[in-house]
């Protein structure tokens, strides 16, 4: 079980090189500019993890993307939920 956290947007070659390594128990975490999923609810990545991929609340805020990943119901998370995220995966790979 691998905890991904994608740091580029993404429709970067990286969200796709992250996208072909998931399996099928690990969880994605999505930071920095990878937050500006939130605008494209129809990211392949999203169906792919259903469950399992999460957007950082404080980039979120940041951006100005709060309000859309609400109302698209998307999943986030605050520091505190990162952080216990990291403790239940055996494994992070950080996408850069």
């Amino acid at each position: 079980m691998i905890l991904h956290i994608l740091t580029k947007a993404p429709d970067s070659i990286v969200a796709t090189q992250m996208q072909q390594a998931i399996g099928g128990q690990d969880a994605v975490l999505l930071i920095e500019e990878a937050v500006t999923a939130a605008l494209d609810p129809s990211w392949q990545a999203w169906q792919q993890c259903q469950s399992r991929i999460f957007l950082l609340s404080e980039d979120l805020i940041s951006r100005g993307l709060a309000s859309i990943a609400t109302d698209n119901e998307l999943p986030t998370l605050e520091m505190d939920g990162f952080v216990a995220l990291t403790e239940q995966y055996e494994k992070t790979v950080t996408w850069y």
